[in-house]
């Protein structure tokens, strides 16, 4: 099975964070899902520029990553996905959703009440942000 190495932004602003809502799809398993904004990493791209990118590509965000929160390979029915996690500073621009559902701000402490795809789950239970 192929992996993909795929970048997330969890971009924080106050006590608030970030989240998107895939559209729906034909993939069941991540239909109208939850999770960080982010997408693939492309070849010979450093993780750090891919994150940046796909947030400007997506949202009209500029951010620049801060850490590496965490790191999961996720294996979907169709693909598999190394995952990487950063926590990134808003440097300028309000959201503007060109290819998701929806978005919203959160406080951490609701994460959980999100419907989030099996990899972003993931990731936030290596955090231990879904108690």
């Amino acid at each position: 099975m192929k992996t993909i190495e795929v970048v997330a932004a969890m971009v924080q602003v106050e006590d608030l964070v970030l989240v998107v809502q895939r559209k729906e799809e034909a993939n069941a398993h991540n239909s109208l899902k939850w999770e960080f904004p982010g997408g693939k990493v492309e070849q010979g791209e450093l993780p750090e520029d891919a994150v940046i990118r796909e947030v400007k590509e997506e949202l009209q965000l500029d951010i620049s990553p801060v850490e590496v929160i965490g790191r999961v390979v996720y294996e979907y029915p169709d693909i598999k996905i190394d995952l990487t996690l950063f926590h990134c500073a808003l440097l300028d621009g309000l959201p503007v959703m060109n290819e998701h559902n929806d978005l919203r701000w959160s406080h951490k402490s609701l994460l959980n009440t999100f419907d989030w795809s099996a990899a972003d789950r993931a990731l936030l239970e290596l955090a231990g942000w879904l108690d």
